[in-house]
């Protein structure tokens, strides 16, 4: 038995990795800014690029404009951005932000599909007219059906119900 344990012992220490192997490394590849820009003028407009090592390029140019609340100021942002993915391929972005949101495009961007319908517009009037609303109709007891319109009739069998149509 105590030889049992120690070939026991061996074997995992044999098998124990050795540590002569280095630990890989997961800290960021830095890469160096080639060429970079930026120019705020009198007017709070503003242009500004910028270029890596890697293949990024950045550019973008804004212009003050009126907010959407009382004292609040808001730009209008046009702008483009481009990287190499890791397929090899270079990808580019061109968008617009403004008052109607951030509008990207780009050939590798998804397009919406277009509706069939349009939107309904919902009305803002509170005006107290009358909605219409379905009511159903009050069942009559009669053992007549509209025509082109079949209710089951149910008849008692030894077993259960069977449904009896007209």
């Amino acid at each position: 038995m105590k030889l049992f344990v120690l070939a026991a012992v061996l074997a995992v220490a044999a098998a124990a990795p050795s540590r002569s192997y280095a630990a890989p490394t997961y800290a960021p590849k830095v890469y160096q800014i080639l060429k970079q820009e930026a120019e705020l003028r009198d007017d709070q407009s503003y242009e500004s690029h910028f270029e890596t090592e890697n293949g990024i390029y950045v550019s973008e140019s804004g212009r003050p404009v009126e907010g959407y609340g009382d004292d609040e100021e808001s730009y209008d942002v046009n702008g483009q951005f481009s990287y190499t993915g890791d397929d090899g391929v270079v990808y580019k972005v061109v968008y617009v932000a403004n008052g109607n949101g951030f509008q990207p495009q780009g050939a590798h961007l998804p397009t919406p599909v277009p509706t069939e319908y349009p939107t309904p517009e919902a009305s803002d009037d509170d005006d107290d007219e009358e909605e219409e609303r379905y009511e159903a109709e009050e069942e009559d007891d009669d053992d007549e059906a509209p025509a082109g319109y079949y209710q089951p009739q149910y008849e008692r069998v030894i077993v259960g119900y069977r449904p009896r149509y007209q």
